[in-house]
């Protein structure tokens, strides 16, 4: 069985096609953490990489950008 990540866990078992799409929807960290089974510093420290601008689009074939207002 493969090492579940945060990221693994958005981008291949939610389909999203990258961490930045994913908080870029998402804001409730207690949610997110619920529902991906994380604890919420784990998501924390995510959502602190997006919001400093460390977690950037990866453009990839089906990006969900310019679906994101």
């Amino acid at each position: 069985m493969p090492h579940l990540t945060v990221k693994s866990l958005i981008t291949e078992d939610l389909g999203y096609c990258c961490l930045f799409a994913f908080f870029s929807l998402h804001k409730d960290t207690k949610m997110i953490a619920d529902r991906l089974g994380f604890c919420t510093r784990a998501i924390r420290y995510h959502k602190m990489a997006f919001r400093q601008g460390d977690l950037n689009c990866e453009m990839k074939p089906k990006c969900l950008r310019c679906r994101i207002r």
